[in-house]
């Protein structure tokens, strides 16, 4: 049985990418120099759970995780806690809890969205957007 850790993450980030009204997307493991003065999200993909969905030959395999995307404003000026709190909501909107990710590989299932506590990170005010997502293989 192949491994769909990359399809997982392919359907999470492309479902990111083309949304519309998004600022520049800080990939993971690519080198990004955030400008202070504009806004920016920060994704990353965590696996929690490989397990079999069953007991038995040939079972199922469910995979568990959570996409992070940290919002970040610049801190100060006229920008403040809300814009940061708009751009979350945006990204919460778009994965709605039981949304479906359909890849030719997997269908991905958002099980919750829900973001945190806003906080000063240097020069810029972060709101971290939480998503939990499962599939079966």
């Amino acid at each position: 049985m192949a491994d769909i850790t990359r399809d997982i993450r392919a359907a999470l980030e492309s479902k990111l990418n083309n949304m519309s009204g998004i600022p520049t997307i800080a990939w993971e493991n690519w080198t990004f120099d955030p400008p202070t003065d504009q806004s920016y999200i920060a994704p990353r993909l965590l696996f929690t759970r490989r397990e079999p969905s069953v007991t038995g030959p040939n079972p199922q395999i469910y995979y568990r995780g959570v996409f992070v995307v940290d919002c970040y404003v610049p801190s100060g000026g006229q920008l403040g806690p809300s814009t940061a709190d708009s751009l979350a909501e945006s990204i919460l909107n778009e994965f709605e809890s039981s949304t479906d990710i359909n890849t030719s590989s997997c269908d991905v299932h958002i099980r919750t969205a829900e973001r945190e506590q806003g906080r000063t990170e240097g020069a810029f005010y972060m709101v971290p957007v939480l998503i939990s997502w499962q599939t079966y293989q």
